[in-house]
């Protein structure tokens, strides 16, 4: 297979994310995490501090910046060569993120706040704009749709539309469909499988499937999920089991 996609190693320094909540609270561990991540073929770390799984609750921006921000600048001074992405949809602690070191505003909150977008263009960072409804508390209530590939095809346009108004280059935009976020089973695997309806966009993809409870959390189905998106042209796979991914990757 060519042009196979870059993995994306999820780094969650929460107690409460749905897959390894709890797993890399204290520093060392998520450090070695980091390292880990690098190691096994992961190519960006993305370090979330702030769990978004449906019905989660949100943290301060202070214990978010806390959980992120020392821990990128000692990344970025340990391997100088890894990409770091930061998954928050808050200002002020994307902009800690950037100072730190990081390369990539992950955005989960569909550019709800255009800030992110003028301080990505700023700094030069690439920016992830991600499709959702709602919040985690209400989007799974939210998944009724007309022609779902037609209405996130729009809502890219205009998110693209204000991040380029916002100063974003569009060449350091990047686009997420967003599995998982305002989105039934069923939807999450008819868009994993019409992932080239978005070509025309002309932007990298990621896709995030991993350990989602559309694939019941099992490493099976994650890897099933990771390979549909490949096989449809996704650019960036954002998931927990890197090795295994990896080598998945190898074998198409």
């Amino acid at each position: 297979m060519q042009n196979k996609p870059v993995i994306m190693g999820i780094l969650n320094t929460t107690p409460d994310s749905f897959h390894d909540g709890g797993s890399y609270i204290k520093f060392e561990a998520a450090l070695n995490r980091a390292g880990q991540i690098l190691k096994e073929g992961g190519q960006i770390i993305d370090i979330g501090g702030e769990s978004t799984r449906p019905g989660s609750a949100p943290v301060s921006v202070a214990e978010e910046i806390k959980r992120t921000a020392p821990l990128i600048k000692e990344i970025r001074q340990k391997f100088p060569d890894a990409q770091i992405s930061v998954d928050t949809y808050n200002y002020e602690t994307a902009a800690a993120a950037l100072e730190a070191g990081a390369d990539i505003i992950n955005d989960v909150s569909a550019l709800r706040d255009i800030r992110l977008a003028a301080l990505a263009a700023k700094r030069g960072a690439r920016l992830v704009i991600m499709h959702a409804r709602g919040t985690p508390q209400n989007m799974q209530t939210m998944c009724d749709y007309k022609d779902i590939l037609a209405e996130i095809y729009e809502f890219f346009e205009i998110k693209i539309k204000e991040a380029a108004a916002a100063g974003m280059a569009r060449g350091n935009i990047i686009l997420d469909v967003g599995l998982g976020f305002a989105k039934t089973s069923e939807q999450n695997w008819f868009l994993l499988e019409n992932l080239k309806y978005f070509t025309p966009l002309g932007l990298p993809q990621l896709v995030g499937a991993s350990r989602k409870k559309f694939t019941g959390g099992s490493l099976e189905l994650s890897l099933k999920a990771a390979a549909t998106a490949a096989q449809n042209g996704a650019a960036i796979l954002r998931v927990h089991d890197v090795a295994e991914t990896k080598k998945m990757l190898e074998a198409l």
